[in-house]
């Protein structure tokens, strides 16, 4: 269920959105299984998709993979802090929510990791040595740090209030039990913790991994880092040099021993912010490459845009005017349909959209589709009121920004001009009606129109009286320059009766 708050442009609602990408989840599996591939880079822009995606196929696969899925821009962190101890925090209450247990094995054991992990959670700067030498009253000191430990140390991640209190509870039996024990009881927690093979450089990166290898069994473990390429770009570049420089130093294998890692970033974005940082001449390939196997997996849904956008994303846009039902209908006779749909699959071609934009109709009620909006018997015709609602509509996609939606126009016109002409809209069915706005002239009684110095020669339609045969020029051309000056004199609002001016035609 998606739950969106109030804009007041916008009547807050909530839907459940559903776009299938089943059909891409062959091609990913694939990719994710290239033999001894440990680490990928899934890359797309903001916004496409990906965790809904990366969320999806986990789902799916969750007999193959044991997934611990974080979002470190949700963190908290001040400059001086190390975000890795924030990842090692958050993957600890990952482990929680899959198995409350996870740290109850037996009592020895649990005693065990429960007090160096708390050890570790106090920053408390000594060796392994050292603390095993600690005595009781050492161990005091340190229970007695803080009130409430858990709430210092993990009040800056993104996690639910229970889930920190399940943490708290587990540390507060931990404690009591501890201060009932004796010197002999921690000699004996000492010589087990000897007895581990520790490779990892902490106890906690250690029991993290011990943990995770229990936990997955038969699966493999797969760490997603959501939104890199949106956190600060000093703990961004802290967290993948931590990564890299383990990579290097263990033989190729993946810190916490995660089978893999997907760090979720847009290619692009992680490029910009590395010579924003260390220059324009500095190499970034190089850089990024450790992070990747074999190449990078760039997720694409265009495809399943397309393919779903007349049932799942026009079908489904929100309409409190029953009067408009049919001309929501993109692949009939629906007007608003099937203009927003030629527009929508233009900038699908082009990467200029974005599937949280696409689904804005559908998860909002807008202003455009509202009750009343729509009138049949209006002055205008009801042709020119799609054409005006269609526009609406391509302007809540983009928050209101004309200036967006025009740049995005004017680049779709400069593409079709060097490609082969396009037929998938009747462009002609819109032509009249924003020729006459933009040109100030009525044209209901013309016969040939010559547009532009004659670059454009319309001739009237003589099955069809609405509409107008383009002799020559191309339709599709012709349709983006009168829509980019219809929304740029703001054509599609309309106050009052026509007022034809001076023809430029």
């Amino acid at each position: 269920m998606i739950e969106i708050k109030e804009d007041k442009n916008l009547i807050t609602q909530k839907e459940e959105i559903e776009i299938p990408v089943d059909s891409i989840f062959e091609d990913f599996g694939k990719h994710l299984n290239i033999p001894k591939a440990k680490r990928f880079l899934f890359s797309g822009k903001f916004g496409i998709g990906k965790t809904y995606f990366l969320k999806k196929f986990f789902e799916n696969h969750k007999d193959t993979y044991e997934t611990f899925h974080l979002y470190p821009v949700n963190y908290q962190i001040s400059n001086n802090e190390d975000i890795l101890e924030l990842i090692k925090y958050d993957i600890l209450i990952e482990l929680l929510n899959k198995n409350k247990d996870t740290f109850k094995e037996n009592k020895v054991e649990g005693l065990v990791d429960n007090s160096l992990l708390f050890y570790s959670w106090f920053k408390e700067k000594l060796t392994m040595n050292s603390l095993l030498q600690s005595t009781i009253s050492t161990s005091e000191t340190v229970l007695n740090f803080s009130p409430d430990p858990i709430s210092n140390s993990l009040g800056k991640l993104g996690r639910s209030l229970s889930d920190l209190l399940e943490v708290d509870k587990e540390f507060q039996k931990f404690k009591e039990e501890y201060r009932k024990g004796e010197k002999g009881l921690v000699d004996k927690y000492a010589k087990k913790i000897k007895e581990k093979n520790i490779s990892e450089t902490d106890y906690f990166s250690h029991l993290i991994k011990e943990k995770i290898g229990l936990q997955k069994k038969e699966k493999k473990s797969v760490l997603v880092l959501d939104d890199l390429d949106r956190l600060d770009p000093e703990h961004m570049f802290r967290l993948l040099n931590i990564f890299s420089a383990f990579f290097e130093r263990s033989n190729n294998n993946n810190k916490f021993g995660f089978d893999k890692i997907i760090l979720v970033a847009d290619y692009n974005n992680l490029k910009s912010i590395f010579h924003h940082k260390y220059g324009e001449n500095t190499e970034s390939e190089g850089y990024f490459d450790k992070f990747f196997s074999v190449d990078i997996y760039n997720f694409n849904i265009k495809e399943i845009i397309k393919k779903h956008i007349d049932n799942d994303i026009i079908g489904k846009i929100q309409n409190e005017n029953k009067e408009l039902e049919k001309a929501l209908r993109s692949n009939g006779s629906g007007y608003v349909g099937i203009f927003i749909k030629g527009i929508l699959l233009k900038m699908v071609d082009y990467k200029m959209i974005n599937m949280r934009e696409l689904l804005k109709p559908v998860k909002f009620q807008i202003n455009a589709l509202s009750k009343g909006m729509y009138i049949k018997e209006h002055f205008v015709d009801s042709r020119t009121q799609f054409i005006d609602i269609s526009i609406k509509i391509l302007l809540t996609i983009f928050a209101g920004r004309k200036d967006e939606l025009l740049k995005k126009l004017k680049v779709i016109k400069e593409r079709i001009i060097k490609s082969p002409e396009d037929k998938s809209l009747h462009y002609n069915a819109f032509i009249p009606n924003l020729l006459r706005d933009v040109s100030g002239k009525d044209i209901t009684k013309t016969e040939n129109i010559n547009y532009v110095g004659g670059k454009y020669h319309l001739k009237r339609n003589s099955e069809s009286p609405d509409e107008f045969d383009l002799l020559e020029g191309r339709p599709d051309e012709l349709f983006y320059e009168l829509l980019i000056k219809y929304i740029d004199g703001n054509k599609y609002v309309k106050s009052g009766i026509y007022e034809y001016g001076k023809s430029n035609i």
